[in-house]
């Protein structure tokens, strides 16, 4: 039993509630989603870590890259990498802007789902994944109060696709390494950096990641800032009509990143190494 599990259990003991109390209690825990809060925890104690990062596959767009997508997967294999992080936008989901649908090659939620199964199976090892609850995949719920939950029907059509919450979410190593994946809202600022930056200011210093991997806006940058190592981890998905109509450029390609961790974890990160691969129209 878990410290959280006798904490509950010697409250409600303390509160001499009835069995039929006690059942609507933990009627209504069931309603909490515990990924949301809770940071996913890893199994690797080795100090020293290397894996993949990318993000915004957009899985149904005409502008989709298969084949950075298959190339990614033969990179991470040959480098032997530990497992993937994905920052969200898996899907392209069905947004309701007028002419959207004619850029698709796969419309609505069972072709997308369908054709997310087919790329993903490809994968190996394992991938950790957030998902945006208001853009892309997440327009299956948010439009039209649909009620399709894009992260959980994800997990359940790829054994490899692990999906540890929505557009925020920590994962800790037994190393003690900490990364955040981060899947924000608006549009690209006028410089890269801007919008990283000025997330990481805000940012309290005891709830500070090693590591940020933030996706949404299709560019890669590598920045360190208040001793966090921050990525924009790029896409897999070209240019797209409506980036263009903004005049945003997208960064095609991915992240091979390599950490070292002290040995005394409270030190945290010691060194980290980082490869951007890109692709090009």
């Amino acid at each position: 039993m878990t410290k959280a599990e006798l904490g509950l259990l010697k409250e409600l003991r303390k509160r001499k509630l009835s069995s039929k109390e006690i059942g609507f209690v933990l009627k209504g825990l069931v309603g909490v989603n515990s990924k949301k809060y809770t940071p996913q925890k890893i199994d690797f104690p080795d100090r020293h870590i290397r894996f993949g990062a990318f993000s915004d596959c957009h899985l149904g767009h005409s502008c989709y890259r298969p084949d950075v997508l298959r190339k990614m997967i033969k990179d991470g294999k040959r480098q032997g990498i530990e497992f993937w992080f994905n920052s969200g936008g898996t899907v392209e989901g069905m947004s309701g802007r007028d002419g959207h649908i004619y850029e698709l090659d796969y419309l609505g939620a069972s072709a997308q789902l369908g054709f997310f199964t087919s790329e993903f199976k490809r994968f190996r090892k394992t991938v950790y994944s957030i998902e945006a609850q208001n853009s892309h995949g997440g327009w299956f719920k948010s439009k039209g109060n649909m009620g399709l939950n894009i992260g959980e029907e994800l997990e359940k059509r790829s054994r490899h696709y692990k999906f540890i919450g929505y557009d925020e979410q920590d994962i800790i190593l037994d190393n003690g390494l900490k990364v955040r994946l981060r899947h924000p809202g608006g549009g690209t600022a006028y410089a890269l950096s801007y919008k990283i930056q000025k997330y990481v200011e805000a940012i309290s210093g005891g709830q500070k990641p090693h590591m940020l991997l933030q996706g949404h806006f299709h560019k890669s940058i590598y920045l360190f800032y208040r001793n966090i190592h921050c990525f924009d981890a790029g896409c897999l998905c070209d240019q797209t009509p409506f980036m263009k109509k903004l005049g945003t450029p997208a960064h095609v390609g991915y992240w091979i990143i390599d950490v070292n961790m002290y040995r005394q974890k409270s030190k945290g990160v010691e060194r980290v190494s980082s490869q951007f691969v890109p692709f090009y129209e």
